[in-house]
């Protein structure tokens, strides 16, 4: 498994995200992820 880092430079944004989602943060944006490769289908 690769592991990947994540840069978040508007943190007002971002506490705003974790707030938003229910599961992981890993998760949720794996998620994110895989919406959006889809085309936005989910």
């Amino acid at each position: 498994m690769k592991k990947y880092l994540l840069l978040i430079e508007d943190e007002k944004l971002w506490e705003k995200f974790k707030a938003l989602i229910d599961k992981d943060i890993n998760t949720e944006i794996i998620e994110l992820i895989k919406k959006k490769v889809s085309g936005g289908k989910k």
